[in-house]
């Protein structure tokens, strides 16, 4: 397994000229095949959109590796904590979520990231300021490659 990026998408362009709206829009479409958009009304599926907006954000698809780095781009990158990132996985539904998965394709991925983890680390200490995990929303009229020139945000090259 490598980390072989593809772009699947706009939003996985450094200067997407999509609004943050659109390039949502986008990846829910370009994934509708794996899930359907989810309805805030629960804690758990407010955390999901809050972390689509962060593969949106951070120019990162559904692989599984892309998952990865999506998770070390919300810890390093995010004002996330650690601890309310565990507390998410740790309800039933990120259990469930992990035993579909399933810990060796974890592990596997986990043995592929060091290079990744380290090109996230440098870039998220670039950045300007942390994304805001929960304050996404008065982005979302803006071109996506403006939010990521406020945050100063350099994405993993596909």
């Amino acid at each position: 397994m490598e980390f072989n990026r593809t772009r699947v998408a706009r939003f996985q362009e450094q200067d997407c000229s999509l609004t943050l709206r659109e390039a949502v829009d986008e990846y829910y479409t370009i994934n509708s095949h794996l899930f359907s958009r989810p309805d805030p009304k629960t804690p758990w599926t407010h955390l999901l959109v809050h972390h689509d907006i962060g593969h949106v954000f951070f120019g990162v698809n559904t692989s599984i590796l892309d998952e990865a780095a999506g998770d070390i781009w919300t810890l390093m990158g995010t004002d996330m904590t650690f601890r309310e990132y565990a507390a998410y996985v740790n309800t039933p539904e990120g259990k469930k979520l992990v035993k579909e998965i399933g810990p060796w394709l974890i592990i596997k991925s986990l043995m592929y990231s060091p290079p990744l983890i380290f090109k996230i680390f440098i870039r998220s200490r670039r950045m300007k300021k942390k994304w805001e995990s929960q304050g996404y929303e008065k982005h979302m009229n803006t071109p996506l490659g403006e939010v990521r020139r406020i945050y100063n945000l350099k994405i993993l090259e596909c």
